[in-house]
């Protein structure tokens, strides 16, 4: 057995991949920091402190950001230049009257003197929590890796493909301890993701890899587009404090990661806000088309006025956005179309008044029962089930209560309320009076969206100019 750094003769099976005389930088023993050979070259270039990590061109990815992202950072760009310089010019005159007032003494207030400190060390600080964070991470966390949890690894090295990353970024799973959660970050060149462990559960054969698939191309969209950049986060500190504007500018990056997920992963768009708006065990119970649905009905001030603190968008706004790729994402006023699809109960939004009282409910379960072999108890499932749109049945009246949706208001017979079961009926769906076509199987998931298709534009919300 020859002579290694590890005093171990590596399998010959690895060294038999490449025959002859190995080549100056071969890597078939592993990475051995002590053997100066293995110093890899890459046809790719290396990764730049200032610029963007992404190989794209910069007006492909602008196509794929949401619109309001760049003028939102040229915004929060100028804030801190603003902040800089105006604190540069106060902090001279008052050294120059210092010096040509001999009685001038001057007692900085506790906010301006908490302004200065807070500039001044601000890139100290954002190095530092960086370099923690990723400190933290790489003692604590389980880092992904060709021959640990692989199957996430490959995952993570073609969404790195997708978004021309120059490198691919390091990966770790944490215990999520039943947190649903993943972020992107750095520190210095390097850039690095990090998935909960209960989120990377969805992953499994049993569950949904897509769901995982489109997650890692949404955290590693976040690092194509800038988003962790060092510089960025300097430059955008100050606006992020403002009120509702900096979580404006957070839910844009949200829509733009999400239209790197999209393109990296469409057919996995659906399942991930199932996830994220019922948890892993409930996720394929969700009906997707009913969630984004409640993005234009859920209407009222305080629904209005709970988006506008959020650094995410809604979760149905989410749905909605993923839904209809015609369009960006919404940021302050919420959508205004749907598509036709049979609801069945009245949104919340509608007075008290007209939501349906429990004879009416009991009325409309015994009237639209679910199949026997279809349930819903939220409990562990150890085989794939697919989502609750494809499979539920379809109801051919909404729980009825006086109420149509706008859409189709104006094509409807009689007043609002006209107690006419059926009345609310949208064209197409099935009709009341055929119980057993309300009762059929849920209609076949249909194909998904592919990159390449005409109007998709790679997955995005289409060319925008961000000027």
């Amino acid at each position: 057995m020859s002579e290694t750094p590890y005093g171990i003769e590596p399998p010959q099976q690895q060294t038999a991949q490449h025959p002859g005389t190995p080549l100056p930088h071969d890597l078939s023993r592993g990475w051995l920091p002590e053997d100066t050979r293995q110093r890899p070259i890459s046809p790719l270039p290396e990764p730049k402190l200032f610029g963007f990590q992404s190989l794209l061109p910069f007006r492909f990815l602008n196509a794929i950001r949401h619109p309001a992202e760049v003028p939102l950072v040229a915004m929060a760009y100028a804030l801190t230049f603003m902040v800089y310089i105006g604190g540069a010019i106060f902090l001279t005159v008052q050294f120059m009257r210092f010096i040509l007032e001999p009685d001038f003494f001057w007692t900085p207030s506790n906010l301006v003197l908490q302004l200065i400190v807070i500039a001044l060390y601000l890139p100290i600080i954002v190095f530092f929590v960086r370099a923690m964070n990723y400190a933290q991470m790489r003692i604590q966390g389980v880092r992904m890796s060709p021959t640990q949890f692989p199957e996430g690894y490959q995952m993570v090295v073609e969404a790195a493909h997708a978004a021309g990353l120059r490198r691919v970024p390091d990966a770790y799973v944490v215990a999520g301890n039943g947190v649903i959660n993943a972020f992107a970050s750095g520190h210095g060149h390097r850039r690095f993701i990090v998935i909960y462990s209960d989120l990377f559960e969805i992953g499994g054969e049993a569950r949904n890899p897509e769901a995982l698939r489109f997650i890692i191309g949404h955290e590693v969209g976040h690092i194509a587009a800038g988003h962790v950049s060092y510089f960025r986060l300097i430059f955008t500190s100050f606006f992020t404090q403002i009120p509702f504007l900096g979580t404006l500018l957070s839910r844009t990056q949200e829509y733009t990661a999400d239209n790197f997920g999209y393109r990296f992963c469409p057919e996995g768009a659906e399942t991930t806000t199932s996830v994220l708006a019922a948890g892993k065990y409930l996720m394929n119970d969700v009906n997707f088309h009913e969630l984004a649905n409640r993005a234009v009905y859920e209407r009222g001030f305080f629904t209005w006025l709970a988006n506008l603190n959020t650094t995410h968008p809604p979760v149905t706004w989410r749905a909605h956005a993923l839904r209809d790729r015609t369009k960006p994402g919404r940021l302050v006023w919420r959508p205004k179309n749907n598509p036709v699809y049979p609801l069945s109960a009245v949104p919340a939004a509608e007075p008290a008044a007209v939501w349906p009282d429990p004879l009416q409910a009991s009325d409309f379960m015994l009237t639209y029962p679910e199949r026997e072999d279809n349930q819903h108890w939220g409990s562990v499932q150890t085989v794939y089930r697919e989502p609750a749109q494809y499979r539920d049945r379809a109801v051919g009246d909404m729980l009825y209560a006086g109420w149509v949706p706008p859409q189709f208001r104006g094509d409807m017979p009689g007043s609002l309320g006209d107690p006419v079961r059926g009345a609310a009926t949208p064209a197409g769906t099935e009709s009341q009076a055929d119980p057993e076509a309300s009762s059929s199987d849920a209609p076949q998931r249909p194909a998904p969206e592919t990159p390449d298709e005409p109007g998709n534009s790679e997955g995005t919300t289409g060319p925008q100019n961000p000027a």
